[in-house]
């Protein structure tokens, strides 16, 4: 654990010249509680403190000094299926949670909660094998929201 916070504290102070707004522990609540000067040590308890899942939550929906994500590009939102397919298949499957926000942030979706029930209600036409990719997942997700979402998305 000592060797992992060393790690962490040289990482940190290595690369302040890389940081933006929020220092080099990222965005998110950590950011907000540990702002003004950016010691090594304030950036450790701030990358300590995003690690509750709230920076991931934050980027998804654009609070806590993260700003909004830009629409993602077709790999982009395959790479999204692939690192959160058991996540994104449960939350699917209640029609809404985190990655469906985040994914309806993607697609610049007007109203979260619409694209979430529209997913939940095709979770078998975007889930049709048990073994179905995260290229066939995005095909089916972008059929969908191209109908629910009423954006022109470029996917």
């Amino acid at each position: 654990m000592k060797k992992m916070l060393l790690v962490i504290a040289m990482v940190l102070t290595t690369s302040t010249s890389f940081a933006a707004k929020y220092g080099s522990a990222g965005c998110g609540l950590g950011s907000m509680i540990f702002e003004g000067d950016q010691t090594w040590w304030k950036q450790v308890l701030a990358a300590s403190t995003n690690l509750w899942a709230l920076q991931s939550i934050a980027i998804s929906v654009g609070t806590s000094n993260c700003d909004s994500p830009a629409p993602l590009k077709v790999g982009q939102v395959e790479a999204y299926v692939e690192a959160n397919k058991v996540a994104l298949a449960n939350d699917i499957a209640r029609g809404n949670g985190e990655t469906v926000v985040g994914l309806s942030n993607v697609y610049g979706c007007s109203n979260a909660m619409e694209f979430g029930k529209a997913l939940k209600s095709n979770y078998k036409t975007i889930f049709n094998s048990a073994n179905s990719t995260s290229k066939e997942i995005t095909h089916n997700i972008n059929s969908i929201a191209a109908t629910s979402c009423n954006t022109t998305a470029s996917l």
